[in-house]
């Protein structure tokens, strides 16, 4: 199977993979054909691209990391605030993520802008107990913090959908409302005396930043609990890679290169490289161009070579090595054309969030020098 971006999907496209509404409802099943009918109700509902099987991509192949009952039984426990319910999908989501073997998040998430709250919570669950295998947490300790992960966001029900929605940059005002939504989230639990203090304060404190410029305390990355952290690198990563009515998603190359260029300011150093390790730069099935002109799709990628994948070319169907001695001078040159397409006020956006990066090793740079 492939990854195709709605722009270019065409009719008679046949879906490899079944599509879903907010409510967990099949909206076109796999194996159908893709009608302008179709085309027109994803786009309606803000889809960014589709699966389909073709002859092409036919030995390509990809599986959610979790399934797609079970992604709907988490959805369905977020809406209704159903905190029990998050227990039992958490353990279900460790059981079944153990259960792979090997772990990457290869696969582009398909989701509609309206359940955009309830499917990050479940994207961020799954990417917590991956970086949570990585740091080798017992099966406990991984439910605990897949529970924080889908209970981080319940308060955002109690915040108008109107600013959790806006389709632009939200006033000072607005901003301080959705700063709220931790402590909203908190209130919602902290009478659990079934949830242990590591969930509840993961849950409080998400949003804090290991320099101690987050909120709602300011807590510094020592202050912090190593569950804290890895949920707070966990939902920055998903809403980088989350389309938004008001915003492109990044590719997961710009993601990662974000997350990396936050080590030690906004993030913990060693919870994103565990993130990194299962996180392919170039996802399986999506399309490439490399620097020599070549076009291809990514066919599989090489271990901890993760800028190194194997490419599938258009061409003549050759599938090429870039691990390979005679293909070192050969480089992916972008990660999509969508990745080419990429506006200019979009751009500006991008670089806009990463000024606070940049401004902070400023300052750390200055002072160096003036102690030197």
């Amino acid at each position: 199977m492939r990854y195709v971006p709605l722009k270019d999907a065409k009719v008679g496209m046949r879906l490899a993979q079944d599509m879903y509404d907010s409510l967990g409802r099949t909206l076109i099943g796999v194996n159908a054909r893709v009608t302008e009918y179709y085309l027109e109700k994803l786009k309606t509902y803000g889809f960014d691209g589709i699966y389909i099987q073709d002859e092409f991509s036919k030995d390509i192949q990809l599986e959610p990391i979790i399934s797609p009952q079970l992604r709907r039984e988490g959805l369905e426990c977020i809406r209704n605030q159903d905190i029990d319910g998050c227990q039992k999908i958490a353990k279900k989501m460790v059981d079944e993520i153990l259960g792979k073997g090997t772990i990457s998040l290869d696969m582009t998430d398909l989701r509609s802008y309206d359940d955009y709250t309830y499917a990050h919570s479940v994207n961020v669950a799954v990417i917590c107990c991956i970086i949570g295998i990585g740091f080798e947490m017992p099966s406990e300790r991984l439910n605990q913090l897949v529970s924080a992960a889908l209970l981080h966001d319940m308060g955002k029900t109690e915040i108008s959908p109107e600013i959790i929605n806006k389709p632009g940059r939200l006033t000072p005002e607005e901003f301080q409302e959705i700063k709220k939504h931790p402590a909203l989230s908190y209130e919602l639990i902290k009478q659990r005396w079934d949830l242990s203090a590591q969930v509840k304060n993961a849950v409080l404190f998400h949003h804090e930043n290991v320099d101690g410029t987050g909120y709602p305390k300011g807590l510094k990355g020592e202050e912090q609990t190593l569950m804290t952290k890895i949920l707070h690198v966990a939902d920055v990563y998903d809403a980088l890679t989350a389309k938004r009515p008001y915003k492109d998603p990044y590719s997961p190359c710009e993601a990662s290169e974000y997350m990396m260029g936050g080590c030690g300011t906004l993030f913990d150093t060693e919870t994103v490289l565990k993130l990194l390790e299962c996180v392919p730069l170039y996802p399986k099935g999506t399309d490439v161009m490399l620097s020599d002109g070549r076009k291809g799709i990514i066919y599989d990628n090489s271990g901890a070579f993760n800028m190194r994948p194997l490419v599938k070319l258009y061409e003549n169907g050759e599938i090429i090595d870039l691990t390979s001695g005679e293909n070192l001078s050969v480089v992916v040159f972008g990660a999509s054309d969508r990745e080419k397409e990429v506006s200019e006020s979009y751009e500006k956006e991008r670089l806009k969030m990463l000024e606070e990066v940049k401004k902070y090793e400023e300052s750390i740079a200055s002072e160096q020098r003036k102690e030197g």
